[in-house]
């Protein structure tokens, strides 16, 4: 069963978002899913899914993530969305 967790805004001025942890699980095929988050939004029905490899790697350049069908290394992401999130728009 999937875990529900609601992340609000320190101010709280908009909608929570929506966050559901799931677990490896396997299918009916045999093959197994790895491990995902997915993230709603608070007033309308977006939502982004992230995947994550289900054994965590030690090596940034090894270790894959896919938001949204979008397959990178977490240091591809890290460089992408950590600027972003510090300072504002990346540098390209």
């Amino acid at each position: 069963m999937p875990k529900i967790i609601r992340i609000e805004d320190g101010e709280k001025t908009v909608l929570p978002l929506r966050v559901t942890v799931r677990a490896s699980r396997k299918l009916r095929t045999g093959a197994t899913k790895d491990p995902s988050l997915r993230v709603k939004c608070g007033c309308c029905k977006s939502h982004l899914e992230i995947y994550h490899g289900q054994e965590p790697a030690d090596d940034p350049h090894r270790a894959t993530l896919e938001i949204n069908g979008v397959l990178g290394t977490l240091d591809q992401w890290r460089k992408i969305l950590g600027p972003l999130l510090e300072r504002g728009v990346p540098k390209i």
